[in-house]
């Protein structure tokens, strides 16, 4: 059996409680430290069973969330990956561990994104967190097509497949009858500095305009990143932003070239000074290069 960390007590997982008494469902929403990017895991509780989705990035957040399973002392029956940033993924042995055959489930885009990318990012990462990162990676074992529909015990879970948006293959899905909420992933983030490395910016703001018609009247979002909000005050704030970054990147660079390292500062300032209240400023100028490269290509095709 593999050995855990015993998680930090002066790193405990923030949490927060929503109740759907409608549809008889509670949304338990668990959140890192700074550390590991303020990611958000979730336990979906129904009747009889959980449904955890995201599984966080390091062993000693996994075991928190893990924890917070087993105090409700109801069976887990699934977990679900929203994409294939590690921060969502890599505590899934940990969540799982000791369950029977527990289905994971995600979209085969999230599956090969995951399966591509899952050792270069423990190369980057793993010198920093050390024997804090999970040895083992999980992939998904249950994958969903668009618009499919799941139901895990009596609630219903639909599916969308968006592609290229945030990360390299992203989803979301609501739950209920009444779609009282939607799991949007890194989508969209809440007073959070998006994540721009994988430079499909143009592409998620086409997604971004999707979801205005097909999930703004949604009570309820559950953002990768940030509090839950009104769907459509957060999906509009994150056009805004994507929008702000592009543009300003653009008009340094001309859309002809890269920027030098003085200009990536001043880049970072002027996105702060547009949005002070938002966290993850690391985020900022490690989306750059990923945009500019993004934003080169799209003024080569003009």
């Amino acid at each position: 059996m593999t050995e855990y960390l015993e998680p930090s007590l002066t790193n405990k997982l923030k949490y927060q409680k929503f109740s759907y008494e409608d549809e008889e469902y509670v949304i338990h929403m668990l959140t890192s430290a700074e550390r590991t990017f303020f990611t958000n895991a979730y336990i979906v509780e129904t009747k009889n069973a959980l449904v955890v989705v995201d599984t966080l990035m390091i062993n000693s957040d996994a075991l928190q969330l893990r924890q917070y399973i087993n105090d409700i002392a109801k069976p887990l029956i699934a977990v679900i990956i929203t994409h294939g940033h590690p921060d969502h993924y890599n505590g899934t042995p940990v969540v799982v561990s000791g369950f029977n055959e527990i289905p994971i489930i995600s979209t085969r885009g999230v599956k090969d994104n995951i399966r591509i990318t899952a050792d270069s990012k423990e190369i980057k990462w793993k010198p920093y967190f050390g024997q804090d990162w999970p040895e083992t990676k999980l992939l998904p074992t249950q994958l969903v097509i668009n618009e499919e529909t799941l139901n895990l015990d009596g609630l219903d879970y639909y599916f969308k497949d968006l592609g290229a948006a945030e990360s390299n293959s992203d989803l979301y899905f609501t739950i209920g009858n009444k779609r009282s909420a939607v799991f949007v992933g890194d989508v969209v983030f809440n007073k959070m500095h998006g994540f721009m490395n994988d430079g499909h910016t143009g592409k998620w703001l086409l997604v971004l305009s999707r979801l205005l018609a097909e999930i703004s009247d949604v009570k309820q979002l559950f953002t990768g990143h940030g509090v839950p909000g009104t769907s459509l005050k957060l999906i509009e704030a994150q056009i805004d932003y994507i929008v702000s970054y592009r543009t300003n990147l653009l008009e340094l660079t001309n859309g002809i070239e890269l920027i030098n390292e003085l200009q990536k500062e001043s880049f970072v300032k002027l996105v702060i000074s547009n949005y002070p209240e938002y966290q993850l400023t690391t985020f900022i100028k490690a989306g750059i290069e990923g945009v500019s490269q993004e934003l080169l290509l799209e003024n080569r095709r003009v």
